[in-house]
């Protein structure tokens, strides 16, 4: 099976992806005591790495980054992974499952932008609720949260997106694998935990062992947390810090096209059950 080229024009489009955005952060304050739980849960899962961290430093305070710049980054991070929630891999998973996908492809409009602009509202909503994790954090540590410049923020907000859209991208290559299995429970659990290892979430990745340090290196995770952090933070600075956004520019537009591929040969073997 496959998807029917997209027959609106440039103008149609974009009013449709502005439909289905509104539409979309529309359904996400909907849901009250979903958000409610995401966000008790989220207090709990960022509080412990914080309660390790603490207990570390006062085992040992000599680390080689200070307690002054650790609890910081943990909370950035934090800040940062709640506001890159998505619900990608539920949506198209359970589609799958459901044979409603089907739906979605005879849809004029370009499956996989449809899938981001869905992704961009779910952002949206978790990062306005991100930002009161921040502030919670600005009445604890201080200014020690504040961007180290204003240069600093800027080139920040610049990879705070790349970062997004690399998530989502992301996302959207491991579902690929919901159309081969039907229930993509046990790969989307994998991508979860390669990303928790690897985005730098629950520590900087200066702190990794040398050979985890190197993995790192070769996969896009990293540039989800540790990197636009790390440049709010100012350890990446001028042309070490463009460097790092021009990696990440590099690795979007090869999942993006990674995506692109994959789901071509993801239709061209679905099966839709029912009737």
């Amino acid at each position: 099976m496959r998807a029917l080229e997209p027959q609106l024009n440039f103008m149609e489009s974009f009013h449709s992806y502005v439909s289905l955005f509104g539409r979309s952060l529309r359904a996400s304050f909907a849901y009250r005591a979903s958000t409610v739980t995401s966000l008790v849960t989220a207090v709990f899962m960022y509080a412990i790495p914080m309660l390790v961290w603490r207990q570390v430093y006062a085992q040992n305070p000599n680390l080689s980054i200070s307690k002054a710049k650790m609890f910081p980054y943990l909370l950035l991070a934090g800040c940062v992974n709640y506001a890159m929630g998505m619900s990608v891999e539920f949506r198209i998973g359970q589609r799958i499952r459901q044979g409603l996908i089907a739906t979605d492809l005879l849809k004029p409009v370009d499956f996989q932008i449809a899938q981001g602009i869905q992704a961009l509202s779910d952002g949206l909503f978790n990062g306005a609720l991100g930002m009161v994790f921040f502030f919670c954090g600005y009445l604890v540590l201080g200014k020690d949260i504040l961007p180290a410049s204003l240069l600093s923020f800027g080139l920040f907000l610049v990879s705070f997106l790349l970062a997004f859209l690399i998530q989502y991208f992301v996302c959207f290559v491991f579902v690929q694998g919901a159309f081969y299995t039907y229930s993509g429970y046990g790969i989307f659990a994998a991508r979860g935990a390669l990303q928790q290892t690897f985005s730098g979430m629950v520590a900087p990745l200066t702190f990794y062992p040398a050979f985890l340090r190197a993995a790192g290196e070769w996969l896009p995770f990293r540039h989800i947390i540790y990197t636009p952090v790390s440049i709010y933070m100012g350890w990446a600075q001028g042309a070490e810090a463009l460097d790092l956004i021009l990696q990440q520019l590099a690795w979007m537009t090869g999942l993006y096209l990674l995506g692109k591929f994959l789901m071509i040969k993801s239709l061209k073997q679905l099966e839709v059950q029912g009737g």
